[in-house]
């Protein structure tokens, strides 16, 4: 029995030694093939890509120069204004109570001085009939005494005459003056509350609503005349402003119109924002100009503007992803037939896809990419 179990173990132990499993060796590392790049000679253009919306050339942004609250909107979004036309207004009730009661003051100081001087009118006209009566006096008299009585009424009546002329009501002309003044600056006071269109056009927009309070000098209403028509560009970085000058040449490519770009030109370039609290903002749009009479647009569509700001030809050139930077050096990576090594490189200009190698490479060099 004792034979038998020994020999049982041992063939147990055989069967688990045959099952132990082969080990899987391990993967080799596939090699990454990085992509090489040829360098070519040929034109780069370096071009600056704006985005626009098509906008009138006449357009103003109205905005009271007051704060307060809207009282009364006179016109809508799509309505056609005039220049110096009333189109909101805010609530100034105790203003205008008070230039009510201002406007009493000025008529009633206006009456006190038409009645003074209306009164000394009547005194001179009297003055002169009572000194054309001692003239005639005078030439009738026939003796000496009497002569002499007569010259002193004529004397009297000369000085009476006089003194009346001389008369200027000042006091009431200058409570005229008074009550003018304080007048005209409540009415200046009342004007900051209403707004005007500056020009002919059309209401494109409409930013407040009765009740609504406003501050001085920010935007509510637009006004622009449809007719001439212009590429405005807003938010342009100073970077890009730098870039760009008046009549630099543009195409401009609608979005509704891709295969149809258009020539166009840098009309106006935005002015030195220098505004202040007593200032309405300054235009910060780059402003381009162009000729699409066959296009049928609308205000408000989208387009690119397109300006080529150098151009370089028969240069050598690689594309952007052949070069590297590493601590602001500009180098790419140079095969050699098996070997490869480093390599400086001046660049010059640079487009979307190329990018000016103006030393350190020749034409036809391969170079490996990241």
């Amino acid at each position: 029995m004792a034979l038998l179990a020994s020999i049982l173990v041992v063939g147990c132990s055989i069967g688990q030694e045959a099952r132990i499993p082969t080990p899987t060796p391990l993967p080799v590392a596939a090699v990454v093939e990085r992509p090489t790049y040829t360098v070519r000679r040929g034109d780069i253009i370096e071009e600056l890509r704006l985005s626009g919306r098509v906008a009138a050339v006449k357009q103003e942004d109205l905005a009271f120069t007051t704060n307060g609250k809207v009282l009364r909107i006179r016109v809508r979004v799509g309505d056609q204004v005039k220049a110096k036309e009333l189109v909101a207004e805010l609530d100034q009730k105790k203003l205008l109570d008070t230039l009510a009661g201002a406007k009493v003051t000025l008529d009633q100081a206006k009456l006190a001085r038409d009645e003074g001087n209306r009164s000394q009118q009547l005194e001179e006209e009297l003055a002169q009939l009572d000194l054309q009566e001692a003239r005639i006096k005078l030439n009738q008299a026939k003796t000496e005494a009497q002569r002499s009585l007569a010259q002193i009424q004529v004397r009297r009546a000369e000085i009476r005459l006089e003194r009346i002329q001389a008369v200027t009501n000042k006091e009431q002309q200058q409570s005229v003056a008074e009550a003018q003044l304080a007048y005209n600056r409540l009415a200046r006071q009342v004007e900051t509350g209403r707004l005007y269109a500056s020009i002919d056009g059309v209401v494109s927009g409409v930013s407040i609503r009765p009740g609504a309070q406003v501050q001085a000098y920010d935007p509510v209403m637009t006004v622009l005349d449809p007719g001439a028509r212009e590429l405005r560009v807003e938010n342009v970085t100073g970077q890009d402003l730098n870039r760009l000058s008046a009549k630099q040449p543009v195409t401009v490519i609608f979005n509704r119109y891709e295969k149809q770009p258009v020539k166009g030109v840098v009309a106006r370039l935005p002015q030195d924002n220098t505004s202040t609290q007593t200032e309405v903002q300054t235009d910060s749009a780059v402003h381009i100009s162009y000729d699409a009479p066959n296009v049928d647009l609308e205000i408000g569509d989208l387009a690119a503007a397109v300006i080529t700001l150098q151009r370089r030809p028969n240069v050598l050139y690689l594309p952007p992803p052949a070069l590297r930077t590493f601590q602001g050096r500009r180098f790419v990576v140079v095969q050699d037939g098996d070997r490869q090594r480093r390599v400086d490189v001046e660049v010059g200009i640079v487009s979307d896809d190329r990018v000016e190698i103006k030393s350190g490479l020749k034409e036809n060099q391969v170079v490996v990419g990241q």
